[in-house]
């Protein structure tokens, strides 16, 4: 079974991503000098004309010194047409966007009635099945001493500081699934347990999120730093996939931190 359908594919950011490349190079074009290169070549040298004048086919001449123009009068013939080539390939992104259901796959299988659903293993989940089977994992957290302060989210998981019920309820707050403390493992073996395991439903890539809250604390920093270079160290361990934040007894956590960093990787 695939994990994600067709339609995960991120079309709005590719074309966005076209949109700011277009713009870059129109700019260019019309910050560019005038007219355009001709190029000669006599006994195996080539000799660069400036033409701005359409009447005149010869140009003016440029010396090595002109070195500069004539690479700005090249780029602009280059950048003119690329220019032409992503707009096309931009209108037949948006083409594709009109045209495209990322929910059609889906739907061959919701439209069959139950009997039929039942003898059949459908090739793609939905969202809301996919994130119920994700929170389903079974997995054992990390206990708590009888010593331990007890902060609860609005969840209703238990947590080890105030800041960590910031996390998990901007996390439900965005509708970002979440699990509290899932072991990683490299080799069999668990090296860490991050606060949070997220999941972008988006792109259905999970993401863990460590908050380090006492970094004030010598013994608690070499310990922390010690568990980050096993997540650099831990063979198969995406590092991309770690979102950190973190706070002193005079910096405290940033709420608009907690939000930029899930708008940024979850949403």
């Amino acid at each position: 079974m695939f994990e994600s359908l067709p339609g995960k594919i991120d079309l709005d950011n590719l074309n966005n991503a076209m949109e700011e490349l277009i713009a870059k190079i129109s700019k260019r074009i019309e910050s560019a000098a005038p007219g355009s290169l001709r190029i000669n070549s006599k006994q195996g040298k080539y000799q660069y004309y400036h033409r701005v004048n359409p009447s005149d086919p010869q140009g003016k001449y440029l010396t090595k010194k002109d070195r500069h123009l004539a690479e700005q009068l090249a780029q602009k013939d280059y950048d003119t047409k690329l220019l032409k080539v992503l707009k096309k390939q931009q209108k037949a992104i948006e083409n594709f966007i009109e045209d495209y259901d990322p929910d059609a796959a889906e739907q061959v299988y919701m439209m069959l009635n139950e009997q039929r659903k039942a003898l059949v293993t459908p090739e793609f989940q939905s969202d809301e099945e996919y994130v119920k089977q994700w929170l389903s994992q079974p997995y054992t957290r990390l206990g708590f001493k009888s010593t331990d302060q007890e902060f609860y989210t609005a969840n209703g998981e238990r947590v080890r500081s105030k800041s960590e019920i910031l996390i998990a309820d901007a996390l439900l707050r965005n509708e970002v699934p979440y699990l509290c403390e899932v072991p990683v493992y490299e080799n069999g073996v668990v090296f860490a347990a991050p606060d949070f395991k997220c999941l972008n439903k988006r792109l259905r890539k999970v993401f863990y999120w460590e908050h380090l809250g006492k970094l004030g604390d010598a013994e608690y920093s070499d310990r922390n730093a010690k568990k980050l270079e096993k997540y650099t160290l831990a063979e198969g361990f995406d590092e991309s996939s770690l979102i950190l934040t973190f706070e002193t007894d005079n910096h405290p956590l940033n709420t608009k931190v907690i939000e930029e960093k899930i708008r940024r990787y979850l949403l």
